[in-house]
């Protein structure tokens, strides 16, 4: 793999991270503030690789985050085509990419919001002739 190279332009408050050069190179938005430059070996018929990772408002990632690691969801993913999720979720799950954010899963259980609970509750109470469904 080439040697990282860092360009921040100080003026638009963009670092560009470099891990190589491809003529393939496709972005995919990874956040708001952050894009992934990466070779989907599609047409070379080789692994997917990094190209780079561009950060916008970096100052600003930096002030929020501070010494935390910088977190991105992969919600925003989902509307990938799957060949091209396939090959942004090998990338950035690996060096390089890796070696600068972190990716999580998180589990968000699909709770109804609690006044359909209270709902849900006193039809069951209802249903069943329980008593005390009222104080609920």
């Amino acid at each position: 793999m080439s040697k990282v190279k860092y360009h921040y332009d100080q003026e638009a408050d963009v670092l560009y991270v470099s891990f190589g050069h491809s003529e393939h190179a496709t972005g995919v938005e990874l956040a708001e503030n952050i894009l992934l430059r990466l070779d989907t070996g599609k047409l070379s018929g080789m692994p997917a690789k990094a190209i780079g990772l561009t950060f916008i408002s970096f100052k600003h990632l930096m002030t929020h985050h501070q010494d935390k690691p910088l977190t991105i969801s992969i919600d925003s993913l989902h509307n990938l085509p799957q060949d091209l999720w396939q090959a942004t979720m090998a990338v950035i799950t690996s060096s390089p990419v890796s070696d600068f954010l972190n990716v999580g899963l998180s589990l968000s259980p699909r709770v109804p919001p609690l006044p359909e609970l209270v709902t849900t509750y006193h039809h069951l109470c209802e249903v069943r002739g329980d008593v005390g469904a009222e104080s609920a």
